[in-house]
């Protein structure tokens, strides 16, 4: 385990990391990031990358859309330390949380096995 890796294991416990990647916009709002990880993002590039992703929920406008970005998910991601947010010059940028980023492979596995249902299991759905 690199110093890296003790760092991220002090700012975040698991249930932390799992609570980061609950929701689903956060998954998709990381996985984006992660794949541009080599470049601070513009929150009006992300905003279009979650809503022509298809897995936004259509029903979401544009603007509260930005709004949960601006007002939760960005702010929260921030104060665990897993991104870095400058809302004056509206970019955003991914800091290296390989723990967390195998959580997130691990759900993504799981999702792709399961057909991307996350109501596999349940038989009412």
């Amino acid at each position: 385990m690199s110093p890296s890796d003790d760092d991220d294991d002090q700012r975040c416990s698991l249930d932390e990391h799992l609570d980061l990647i609950a929701d689903a916009q956060r998954r998709q709002i990381l996985s984006y990031l992660i794949e541009n990880a080599n470049r601070p993002i513009p929150l009006e590039a992300l905003l279009e990358e979650l809503m022509s992703d298809g897995s936004t929920d259509s029903t979401l406008s544009r603007e509260r859309l930005l709004i949960h970005l601006h007002h939760i998910h960005l702010p929260k991601l921030a104060d665990y330390g897993v991104i870095e947010y400058n809302s004056s010059l509206q970019l955003v940028s991914y800091t290296e949380h390989p723990r967390l980023e195998a959580l997130l492979h691990s759900e993504q596995i799981e999702s792709d096995e399961t057909g991307g249902d996350s109501n596999a299991d349940d038989p009412n759905s």
